[in-house]
């Protein structure tokens, strides 16, 4: 299995853990478009049927997460919002090739990636809380979440392997671990998964 090739600042979450309504907000979208995402790969590529049940049951556990934290936000009185851009999500889908195989193999490459950048994300997020005066009774909720993320990265990856010949989808996943990287170490640090 693959590794992440920067890590996330420790200020991130403590920043997210100070914040934790504004993080709500963004998380519950995250989870929503993370659900639509796999949704659409199974309209994209109905033909690939392994591909289709796992998409399935990532979109499923994605609502379930939305719903989780919409439960959540609805406890502490905090809104949905209309969507803002993710600025990490949208550098990443440039890279996304146009057409045809390439076009898969990207997106399930960028979905594995951007699922291992949340369970990186929550783990942390999971420790801050616990050590937060008024926020520690998240910190389970995180881990459990984290779990579940490193799932779903494994899930988009052996796709990839399972259609594509893998010195192939290696070789695009070394590209695209370090684009990752770059974009990581060049946004700020806020209140956001992302």
């Amino acid at each position: 299995m693959f590794k992440l090739r920067a890590n996330t600042p420790n200020e991130w979450a403590t920043h997210v853990a100070n914040n934790m309504d504004a993080f709500l907000v963004d998380h519950a979208a995250a989870e929503r478009k993370a659900s639509a995402n796999a949704m659409g790969m199974v309209v994209r590529y109905p033909d690939r049927l392994e591909l289709v049940d796992k998409m399935i049951a990532i979109a499923r556990e994605e609502l379930e997460h939305f719903h989780d934290v919409f439960r959540l936000m609805v406890k502490r009185g905090v809104a949905l919002a209309a969507d803002e851009a993710d600025p990490y999500v949208n550098a990443l889908l440039k890279a996304c090739r146009p057409t045809g195989n390439e076009r898969c193999i990207d997106r399930l490459l960028l979905g594995s990636i951007i699922e291992y950048r949340g369970c990186e994300r929550f783990a942390m997020l999971s420790r801050a809380l616990a050590e937060h005066p008024t926020e520690s009774g998240l910190s389970d909720y995180y881990r459990e979440l984290a779990a579940s993320e490193s799932q779903h990265r494994m899930d988009f990856y052996e796709c990839a392997l399972l259609y594509f010949p893998n010195d192939e989808v290696n070789a695009r996943l070394d590209e695209l671990l370090d684009l990752e990287a770059t974009i990581v170490n060049s946004l700020p640090i806020r209140a956001a998964l992302h």
